[in-house]
């Protein structure tokens, strides 16, 4: 028996941000097909964005893999740049590795579902084959991850190293066919109890509450602007700090959103942004990226009132696609949620050097979850503890950061 091999054309790489430029409606047309990409990270134009943004310390290393008959059948979104890999050990910051590392933008490769095998075989062997490259990482994965098996098999292979310290669950709404089949999915407690706590917020805040949706490009220099009035007010200021008005930021929102790919949902008092939900969609699937509320109305539970009314404004506009909250323990996630998969931040590594440095993780690991086990039997015995680890369970154990594309 005679086996044709899936690919037999050699990836082309693109290192050149005016080769990707050139390339970006064929890129784009590609990564718009339904389940090809993984998120909006994987878009040419964010790809264009980060280089510009990141200026000299970045650059693109974009693999694209064509069938026999030159056609492009996908690409892996892959960025050139310096890292440094630090352990958060609640408040101490361990640095464990800095120098140079690919960074892939996404999940995985970007294709047609029907292509990924074949891509992924030619995109892994392309970067088996790069000596130079010692470090890949790849953020916020559902496990396992298929390019990163890929990369660890055969002969000159990479080996994985998980960046959590604690294991992590993704957490997503399948697709429905509207909100009212969402809700009648819940049983009627819960459903009840979420809607009972919507109208109690917009009873307390008064007549002047109100949701308001962003979604075109006309919109986005408001949106920045009141972005930035609330995100300054919320706790995510202080983690990481974005300029929601910055014009390249700006002028990416606007072309998002004239493809109907980035949506803003705010609930606002008055003139008052209070509450913030920020997302992106892409093929099929929302991506709720981050979210957050003015501290001044917390008790208030402002903000999974907003997440509850947001998630059935999508499933309006949008029936019959996937809502990914992402991963991390937010009880929202936990209630709103129809399925769950075990998911986190991934590093392929090689070389004696790399691998000295990504051992460490694994001992840290132990250490981590075994101090985490007794402050939380000692939390159990007593009703005053401070918290052994205050960062949100979506960071990244390995950067300290938060896991979201935030453009």
């Amino acid at each position: 028996m005679i086996i044709t091999p899936l690919t037999e054309v050699a990836p082309v790489l693109l290192d050149d941000p005016a080769q990707l430029a050139a390339m970006r409606d064929a890129l784009a047309a590609l990564a718009q097909l339904p389940g090809a990409a993984s998120s909006i990270a994987q878009h040419p134009d964010w790809l264009l964005y980060e280089l510009v943004s990141r200026g000299t310390a970045t650059a693109p290393y974009v693999l694209l893999v064509h069938d026999l008959s030159d056609r492009l059948i996908g690409y892996a979104p892959l960025l050139m740049e310096r890292h440094r890999a630090r352990i958060a050990l609640g408040p101490w910051q361990l640095s464990i590795y800095r120098g140079p590392h690919l960074r892939l933008l996404g999940s995985g490769v970007v294709a047609a579902p029907g292509d990924r095998a074949r891509v992924e075989e030619a995109v892994a062997k392309a970067l088996r084959d790069d000596r130079s490259i010692r470090v890949i990482r790849v953020q916020e994965t559902v496990l396992p991850n298929s390019l990163v098996v890929a990369l660890a098999d055969r002969r000159h292979g990479f080996r994985i190293v998980s960046a959590n310290l604690l294991d992590q669950l993704n957490w997503t709404i399948e697709p429905q066919i509207s909100a009212a089949s969402y809700l009648a999915t819940m049983d009627a407690k819960r459903r009840n109890d979420l809607t009972r706590r919507v109208r109690n917020v917009y009873k307390k805040l008064g007549e002047q509450a109100r949701l308001q949706v962003f979604s075109t490009p006309e919109q986005m220099d408001d949106y920045g602007r009141l972005m930035n009035r609330v995100y300054a007010n919320s706790w995510h200021a202080d983690a990481q700090a974005i300029d929601w008005q910055a014009p390249l930021r700006l002028a990416l929102f606007q072309r998002l959103a004239g493809r109907q790919q980035l949506i803003g949902h705010m609930l606002m008092l008055g003139e008052r942004p209070i509450a913030y939900v920020h997302g992106y969609r892409l093929g099929g699937r929302y991506v709720l990226d981050d979210t957050g509320y003015d501290e001044e109305f917390a008790a208030l539970g402002v903000g999974s009132a907003l997440v509850f009314q947001a998630i059935q404004d999508l499933l309006e506009r949008h029936p019959g696609e996937t809502i990914d909250f992402g991963y991390g323990d937010n009880q929202y996630k936990r209630v709103l949620a129809t399925r769950q998969m075990a998911c986190g931040s991934l590093y392929a590594v090689r070389g004696w050097r790399a691998g000295m440095s990504f051992r460490m993780i694994t001992p840290l690991r132990w250490i981590y979850r075994m101090l985490r086990q007794l402050h939380l039997r000692r939390q159990a015995r007593t009703t005053n503890v401070v918290r052994f680890n205050p960062r949100p369970a979506n960071v990244d154990a390995a950067t300290g950061k938060r896991d979201a594309p935030n453009a």
